[in-house]
């Protein structure tokens, strides 16, 4: 008996950008007058490539992409999230955006990033058999059967559980926050490997050790957690905020 192919569930803010940055064009009308165009059917056909390869990787053309909103609830959290990213859109992303979410089943959830609509849809429990297609590290936060482009591998509750405080501790300067003073990746892999699996009392022992409250490591661990079923008010389409 033959397994079904599995659902891919895909990060495409990340496939969208890169073609688009892809198909971008520079046109140098004279010394003083540079315009940057979007080739969009070089988008559509790197769109197409790169779901394909997927749809090679697995034998699997059961897509489902996933998208950011314009607007995000962390910034509620923390008006500065992400305040840090200033680039520009490629040219056309949004053009080849909407072609997309015509294109294919798509997910898009108000207030919240891809990344969050893949942790709610991969926890959710209505999907037996997926594959979970990003190069995003944070999504090592979700339980599930990742493939980063790199490596594919299953995450195990206790190893996603460990990324979450991991993060909290570090912080993210891609996304804009900054965890604990002077706690880098080695330092926080080495507190918490050694605090008998009491990952929250340990993060706050830790900031308060550098000088921040447990409402800082609060906002900090709200910050980095990717939202799971359990902390997403369907009804309401607003998050449940994360208290550990």
């Amino acid at each position: 008996m033959s397994l079904k192919p599995p659902t891919l569930l895909v990060d495409m803010d990340f496939f969208c950008y890169r073609a688009a940055q892809a198909a971008e064009d520079e046109l140098e009308f004279s010394s003083d007058l540079t315009v940057i165009v979007g080739d969009h059917l070089r988008g559509r056909r790197i769109v197409r490539q790169s779901l394909q390869d997927f749809k090679d990787r697995f034998e699997s053309d059961d897509f489902i992409l996933f998208w950011t909103d314009t607007k995000n609830f962390r910034k509620d959290i923390d008006p500065t999230y992400k305040g840090n990213r200033t680039r520009r859109k490629p040219a056309g992303y949004l053009k080849l955006k909407r072609w997309c979410m015509d294109t294919w089943k798509s997910v898009l959830l108000p207030g919240l990033e891809a990344d969050d609509a893949l942790g709610i849809a991969a926890t959710k429990g209505d999907i037996s058999n997926f594959v979970l297609i990003s190069p995003d590290k944070d999504l090592e936060q979700i339980p599930c059967r990742i493939f980063n482009l790199k490596n594919e591998f299953t995450q195990t509750p206790e190893e996603a559980e460990f990324k979450l405080y991991f993060q909290c501790l570090t912080g993210d300067s891609v996304d804009g926050f900054s965890g604990a003073p002077g706690i880098g990746p080695k330092r926080a892999s080495a507190v918490l490997s050694n605090c008998e699996g009491d990952y929250w009392r340990t993060v706050v022992d830790t900031f308060e050790k550098c000088g921040l409250s447990e409402v800082e490591a609060l906002k900090n661990l709200r910050l980095a957690r990717i939202l799971q079923v359990q902390d997403w008010d369907a009804k309401k389409q607003k998050p449940i905020l994360f208290t550990p």
